[in-house]
Order: C-alpha cells, then sequence, then structure tokens
C-alpha cells in the first residue's frame, strides 16, 4: 500500500496531468450540501473529498438543492451553489444543462443519492458518478406514497443503462458487488472507502469496563428508513435481560415527536435517550463511554457511525445489509444480524461475554485506523483522472 504521506503529491500530480488535457474545473452535483438540516453521511463525505480535491489544484463548484434562499459561498477551497426546490433541482440542472450552448469544459462529478442526475444526457466532459447505495425498498420510507413507486421506478429500471459507460464509484465492495449483479461493468465499478476524522483515532481505553451497565449508541437521522423505532422496541427486550443497559440515541428528524412518544408508552424514560443533534466532540465522548453501536437500519451506502465508534474502541451490532457488510469485518469487528428477531438476543450475548467483547473491541479499534479520507480522496481522484484520459484520447 502506498504511503499516505505522499498522499498530497500524489494528488498534486494526478491535478496537473488533468490540467495538461484541458481540463482544470469540476462541476459536482448533489441533492444536499452539507449544512442542510437532512444532512447526513452523504453530504459528509462529499466534503471530506471534495476540500482535498480543491486542495490539490482543481476548482470546484459544488451545486445542490436548498431549503431557504440560494446562495452561494466559498467553503474548504471549493465554491457552493444552493438553489432550486427540494425535487425541482433534478429538472432544473438536466434542463439547464441540455440547453448550454457552449461546449462544457468542467468534468462532471455526479452524486447520485436515489434520484439520478442523467448527466449523460448533456455532459460532454468527462463524467464520474458517486453512488452510496442503491435505494430500491427505500423509497417507501425516503418519499411520500405518491412518489416513492416514481423514485423506484426512475432508479432500478430507467436509470441505469445511462451509467453502464461512464465510472461509477461506490464506498463497499458488497455494493459494488451488487451493482455487478444488477448489469453494471465490473471495470467501471470502482470502490473507494469513506475515511474517518483525525479526531475520532485519539488512543481510548479498551477496559472492559464499559460492560458495567453498559451504555448502547445509535447515531442517525431520525427517519423511518433508519428503524429507530424497531430500535426503540429491540432494546425493550435488551432491558427486560439487561435493566442495567441504557441507550442513547443521537440525531433528529421527522421522527423524534413519535419515538419520544413510543419511549414514554414503553416506560423506558429512564433508560433511552433522545438527545437531538449534538457537538462533535460530544459524539467523541459519546462513543468512548458506549460498549456497544447499535443500528437497525434498513439500508446503508456504509455506516460510517460504525467505524467511528470502532476507531473510539466501540465495536458494533447491526442489521445486516449491504452497506453494514462493507464497514464490518462479521464477527470479527462487530457482528451482523441477519434476523431482526435476535438482534436483542445477540446484543445481549455480547454484552454478556467479556472475552469476546474484548476481543471485538480491539479489533474494531484496529481495523478502523485503516481508514483514511485522503486516501479516500486520492482513489476517487485517481478515478477522475484515468477518465479524463480516456476521455482525451477518444476526442
Amino acid at each position: 500500500m502506498s504511503s499516505l504521506a505522499d498522499t498530497p503529491r500524489r494528488m498534486a500530480d494526478l491535478s496537473r496531468d488533468i490540467a495538461s488535457r484541458g481540463f482544470s474545473h469540476i462541476d459536482s452535483y448533489a441533492w444536499r450540501d452539507l449544512d442542510d438540516p437532512d444532512a447526513g453521511g452523504s453530504e459528509v463525505h462529499a466534503d471530506h473529498v471534495l476540500r482535498r480535491i480543491a486542495h490539490a489544484g482543481i476548482s470546484i463548484t459544488h451545486r445542490t438543492s436548498s431549503k431557504g434562499p440560494s446562495r452561494r459561498f466559498k467553503r474548504h477551497d471549493y465554491d457552493v451553489i444552493q438553489r432550486g426546490s427540494r425535487y425541482g433541482i433534478f429538472p432544473r440542472v438536466i434542463l439547464r444543462n441540455m440547453f448550454r450552448r457552449r461546449a462544457n469544459a468542467s468534468i462532471v462529478v455526479e452524486i447520485w443519492n436515489g434520484v439520478p442526475w442523467f448527466a449523460r444526457l448533456w455532459a460532454r466532459a468527462p463524467r464520474v458518478t458517486i453512488m452510496h447505495h442503491i435505494h430500491e425498498d427505500m423509497w417507501r420510507d425516503s418519499l411520500p406514497s405518491a412518489l416513492a413507486p416514481l423514485g423506484r421506478f426512475l432508479e432500478i429500471r430507467v436509470a441505469p443503462p445511462f451509467y453502464k459507460d461512464a465510472p461509477l464509484i461506490t464506498l463497499a465492495h458488497s455494493t459494488r458487488d451488487e451493482l455487478i449483479t444488477r448489469g453494471f461493468r465490473p471495470d467501471r465499478v470502482h470502490v473507494a472507502h469513506p475515511g474517518i476524522d483525525d479526531a475520532f483515532l485519539a488512543e481510548v481505553s479498551l477496559g472492559s469496563e464499559r460492560l458495567a451497565s453498559p451504555l448502547l449508541v445509535a447515531v442517525g437521522r431520525l427517519a423511518p428508513v433508519k428503524r429507530f423505532d424497531l430500535l426503540v422496541r429491540t432494546f425493550a427486550q435488551i432491558h427486560a435481560s439487561r435493566p442495567d443497559a441504557h441507550l442513547v440515541i443521537i440525531g433528529d428528524g421527522p421522527d423524534a415527536d413519535r419515538l419520544t412518544a413510543l419511549v414514554s408508552e414503553l416506560k423506558l424514560q429512564d433508560s433511552v435517550t433522545l438527545t437531538g443533534r449534538v457537538s462533535r466532540e460530544e459524539l467523541i465522548d459519546t462513543y468512548r463511554q458506549a460498549a456497544v453501536l447499535v443500528s437497525m437500519s434498513h439500508s446503508e451506502g456504509w455506516g460510517m457511525t460504525i467505524t467511528e465508534a470502532a476507531a473510539s474502541g466501540s465495536p458494533c451490532v447491526v442489521t445486516d445489509n449491504v452497506g453494514h457488510r462493507g464497514a464490518v469485518v462479521a464477527d470479527v469487528t462487530g457482528i451482523l444480524v441477519g434476523n431482526d428477531d435476535v438482534f436483542a438476543q445477540s446484543v445481549v450475548d455480547l454484552l454478556d461475554d467479556t472475552t469476546r467483547w474484548s476481543t471485538l473491541a480491539a479489533q474494531s479499534h484496529s481495523h478502523a485506523r485503516s481508514f483514511s479520507w485522503d486516501r479516500c480522496a486520492e482513489q476517487i481522484l485517481q478515478v477522475i483522472a484515468d477518465e479524463v484520459r480516456r476521455h482525451s484520447d477518444d476526442a
């Protein structure tokens, strides 16, 4: 594996090579921006990658929807334009670019987060797509009932043929395998694992004292697809076996009031805490106190909270989905649970087994330290550079 210390130099070299072929700017497109109230892992990922590519010498304009007035500003050396409604942004971008008369000299980086941008229809320069995961059955939890079938139809049936002739980057080998089974070309699907912010990587205690009055932590947007309601009900079963256990749910979202009511209904007010959004420092502190990171999410692109918690010494018990399989080495860094009915018992068994917990905690902590945002950004820039070369050779 190449040295991380040399990453800035290699990225600068890639940037110069791209510029030598007539391309010095990237137009990136994403559904939401990092400061959107509904932002999640996809937006965090985009910021980490774009700031590093911009620092390497390529100018970037990042275009997203806006929940308020249109804005244009600079963040971490790249420009951000927030313009257009949550769903209106897609036809706005597609139609605007299809009818532009001047040749498009910007590389297009399309972040396909459920709804595609169909860049093949309008991008005349090199284009690269970043896809975290396939939404498929998530649509019924992510969109109004009238729009959900349309979103699923666009993603599964309409869009794929438009994305088989240009590079697609995903986060996990498990997701790559799924995309290939759906007809995407193996030579076009690349993997770049997300990194972990350095703040999570400090040395931590891996002692089993965390198992005394164990703290379970769950982090994410409080939305139906994350199935926090099922997690609370499952925790009631855990609590019956381990009355000393406590669950902390960190995050905000449309399900907040419903979850608060559910906690009261199950009489778990003394054992379940809904914190809302917290600072990064508070998040890290909670990870470092936690015995286990838990997630019953329906689907994930990766599950960055898993590797963040692991870096802080907390192994995980999570549902077995495509994204989680990328972030977890099964029975080495955490436990993948394929059946919701045994999730509670899986957690209780781990809490009651000091030796197993200590092994998983040490192995997950070591594994987490192998992930780097610098490496992730370099791998993505390498794919972009290869596509620029191919485009130049074919021109």
